[in-house]
């Protein structure tokens, strides 16, 4: 498994079965000319941990925490060339937590914060040139 500060896959996953015939363990997924597509952890079946995703290209794609199949904890997203696309939270692949998504250029597209997969609270726009578009207010349901 890659360490948090690397973007690279490891040199060697076993890429194991348990007694039932399910993935457990390390594991790496690969495109078809072998390189590595994703990288992460298995028990029984069952995606846990940290994972990481990448383009044919080599840069990373997505990172962040499964826990039991589903989007759990801090996530980042980057475009193929390598710049921000976005990066939040998820409980159980629900968006919750802050959230902030960036335009091509680099520069910030919106953010805000989501409760359970809902927009709450203040959520902010801005033009590819950085400057505030829009602010919008979304009141949490209940």
């Amino acid at each position: 498994m890659t360490d948090a500060a690397s973007s690279t896959p490891s040199e060697s996953a076993p890429n194991a079965l348990d007694e039932d015939g399910r993935k457990h363990g390390h594991w790496q997924e690969h495109f078809a000319d072998g390189r590595v597509s994703a990288e992460g952890s298995y028990e029984h079946g069952v995606q846990q941990g940290p994972w990481r995703y990448w383009y044919r290209n080599g840069q990373l794609k997505a990172a962040g925490n499964r826990l039991e199949d589903t989007l759990d904890g801090h996530w980042r997203w980057w475009r193929e060339d390598g710049g921000p696309l976005q990066e939040g939270a998820f409980v159980r692949n629900e968006q919750h937590g802050e959230w902030r998504r960036w335009h091509a250029t680099g520069e910030l597209l919106d953010e805000g914060e989501y409760h359970l997969g809902r927009k709450i609270g203040m959520w902010r726009s801005y033009h590819p040139d950085g400057s505030l578009k829009q602010e919008r207010s979304h009141q949490p349901r209940h």
